[in-house]
């Protein structure tokens, strides 16, 4: 993996990024941590994932807002970013230390609960998965097309050449019809149904079993064609 290349996303910044940016509205994205909410997430890749045979990444649509009881654990995931950001030499340490936070976190996430479920069936390791939003910025509610539209543009796509995933996951519903919409990729990548989130995060609803069983046969189908 080209992390000279994930190092150049890091560099990103919210409101540069996105201010001229038609329909995209600033004044949804939050700013509950200060000045580090113009970072981005700049994904999670497990330190196994390259070597799986089928490699999976969780897509969501933005960073929630940081919970009170989460602000310590994303500052901290903020001044790994940093180090990465401003590292000059051995990058590859330097983010496996930023995914190592994330390892921290997500578990706390609700949304966690759909991506653990999916490798309880299939048997993987958050090290052998990816996860990343669309939108790499914390979000009031859900993004508009704007948001998504820029976001694919200057941070997805760049971010999804350079983890290759064979299998696209998408945590939400609706969410495919946004990828296949904005995806741009010389090479074949497999989106699979949206995974149907009814329940708020809570609970799993009979809808977002089926959708895991969904994304769990497209993982298997990859698998037996490699």
């Amino acid at each position: 993996m080209d992390y000279k290349k994930l190092q150049k996303l890091s560099l990103l910044s919210r409101d540069i990024m996105l201010n001229e940016q038609p329909g995209v509205r600033l004044e949804k994205f939050s700013d509950r941590l200060g000045s580090i909410e113009q970072d981005p997430f700049i994904g999670f890749i497990g330190s196994d994932y390259e070597q799986t045979q089928c490699r999976v990444l969780f897509l969501g649509k933005s960073n929630a807002q940081s919970a009170p009881e989460h602000n310590i654990i994303d500052r901290q995931i903020n001044a790994s970013l940093q180090s990465f950001k401003n590292a000059d030499e051995n990058l590859e340490n330097f983010y496996r230390l930023y995914a190592n936070n994330y390892l921290e976190a997500m578990p706390r996430w609700n949304i966690s609960r759909f991506v653990n479920e999916f490798r309880n069936i299939t048997g993987l390791s958050l090290n052998q998965v990816a996860y990343a939003n669309i939108v790499p910025y914390r979000y009031i509610d859900a993004p508009n097309n704007a948001a998504y539209k820029a976001s694919f543009q200057e941070f997805t796509n760049p971010l999804i050449e350079i983890i290759q995933p064979n299998l696209i996951i998408p945590l939400g519903a609706t969410l495919k019809d946004v990828i296949e919409k904005y995806l741009i990729s010389a090479r074949d990548i497999l989106v699979s149904q949206g995974i149907n989130r009814e329940g708020r995060d809570k609970r799993i609803a009979e809808a977002g079993w089926q959708t895991i069983f969904n994304a769990v046969e497209d993982y298997e189908e990859i698998r037996r064609k490699a």
